[in-house]
C-alpha cells in the first residue's frame, strides 16, 4: 500500500521486475502476432511508483508480447520524484534508438510538447496514453479517460449522496497535472448547480495514501461537525475513509476516483459511498493495440483523435458486479 512511501517503492520494484520479464517474452515471436515481428516500440510513463500507472505499463508489456513486438518501458522518475526533464530525456533516448512508435504518459502535457515534436520530425509516430498532450505536438491518437467527464461523474455521485444539500471538502491530486485540473473543473461544474451544496475547503493528497490520511485527519479536526462529504480524485481516499470510520467520522460520505482492490473492499465495508472507475489495464492494452494497427497497415482501425475509455460508476449497491484487478 502507499500508506508508507517505502512500500510504494517496493511495489514499483516488483512491477518493474515483472515488466522486464514480459519484455523478454515480447522479443520472441508469438502466435497470432506475426505481423508485429521485428517491431520495437517505446513507452514513457511519468511515474512508475504510482500503482495505477505501473499496472498500465505492465498491460502494455503484455499486449506487446501478444502482438509479437518488443517494447521498452522507461520511467519518468528521477531521484525518487516525477521529472519532466527525465521524460524528455527518455523520449530523446527512444528517438536515438529509432523505435517504430512511442507511447507517452506525460506528467506535464505542455512541457512534453518539444520532445514529441522531435519525435514527429524524426518520423516516429506518438500515441498519448492516460494523459493527453497539449496542442503543438502531433499525436496519432489519445487513449484514456475524459478527465472532465470523470470529474462530472464524481460531482453527480456527490450530489446524489447528499440529496442535493451539504458541505463538501475536495482532495485534489497533483496540482497542475492534467487529470487534476480537468477533474476539478468537472466536479465544480456539477456542484455549482446545487445552491445548497457548499465547498468548504480544497486540499491536495498528491495521490499518496499517507497524505490522504493526513488530510482527512486535518478535516476531522477542523470540520467534523459541519462536513458532510469528501470528494477525492483518486483511489487513495479508501485509506482516509477507513481512518474516518474508526475515528468518529463514519457519517461522512466519501467519494473516490478509480477502482482498486482496496476501493472495492472499502465499498463492501460501506466506508466509501462510490467511485468512478477507469481501467489501467484497458488503457495500456489499447495503446499497444493501436500502435500495432498503425504500424501494420491498419491505420483505419485506430480511432482518432481520441479513444475515451468507459467510466462506470460503482457504488455500495452494485459493487458485487465489479471485480477490481489492481492494487493501490
Amino acid at each position: 500500500m502507499r500508506a508508507r512511501r517505502t512500500a510504494r517503492y517496493l511495489f514499483a520494484a516488483a512491477v518493474t521486475a515483472a515488466v522486464l520479464a514480459i519484455a523478454a517474452c515480447g522479443s520472441e515471436p508469438s502466435g497470432g502476432g506475426s505481423s508485429g515481428q521485428n517491431l520495437v516500440i517505446g513507452s514513457v510513463v511519468n511515474d512508475m511508483t504510482n500503482p495505477y500507472l505501473a499496472t498500465m505499463a505492465k498491460a502494455e508489456q503484455a499486449a506487446a508480447a501478444k502482438y509479437g513486438m518488443t517494447i521498452h518501458v522507461l520511467s519518468g522518475n528521477a531521484n525518487g520524484s516525477i521529472s519532466i526533464s527525465q521524460q524528455v530525456s527518455d523520449i530523446e533516448q527512444l528517438i536515438s534508438q529509432h523505435v517504430s512508435l512511442i507511447l507517452v504518459t506525460p506528467s506535464d502535457p505542455k512541457a512534453i510538447v518539444p520532445a514529441i515534436t522531435q519525435a514527429n520530425e524524426a518520423g516516429i509516430p506518438v500515441i498519448a496514453v492516460n494523459t493527453n498532450v497539449d496542442k503543438g505536438a502531433k499525436v496519432v491518437t489519445f487513449v484514456g479517460a475524459n478527465d472532465y467527464a470523470y470529474g462530472v461523474a464524481e460531482g453527480r455521485l456527490t450530489a446524489k449522496a447528499l440529496n442535493g444539500k451539504g458541505n463538501v471538502a475536495l482532495l485534489l491530486g497533483v496540482l497542475g497535472d492534467s487529470p487534476e485540473v480537468l477533474r476539478t473543473e468537472g466536479i465544480k461544474s456539477v456542484l455549482a448547480k446545487y445552491p445548497h451544496i457548499h465547498i468548504l475547503s480544497s486540499q491536495t493528497d498528491n495521490w499518496i495514501n499517507s497524505q490522504c490520511i493526513s488530510d482527512v485527519q486535518d478535516l476531522l479536526s477542523k470540520d467534523r461537525g459541519s462536513l458532510d462529504a469528501v470528494v477525492a480524485e483518486g483511489p487513495e481516499i479508501y485509506a482516509g475513509a477507513e481512518y474516518a470510520a474508526s475515528h468518529g467520522g463514519g457519517d461522512i460520505k466519501f467519494i473516490a476516483g478509480d477502482y482498486s482492490k482496496e476501493v472495492e473492499a472499502a465499498l463492501k465495508k460501506k466506508v466509501l459511498y462510490g467511485t468512478v472507475d477507469q481501467d489501467p489495464g484497458q488503457q495500456g492494452t489499447l495503446g499497444v493495440q493501436y500502435a500495432h494497427d498503425w504500424l501494420t497497415g491498419h491505420k483505419s482501425e485506430v480511432p482518432r483523435p481520441q479513444k475515451y475509455t468507459p467510466l462506470p460508476l460503482i457504488t455500495q449497491s452494485n459493487v458485487d458486479r465489479y471485480h477490481a484487478t489492481w492494487s493501490s
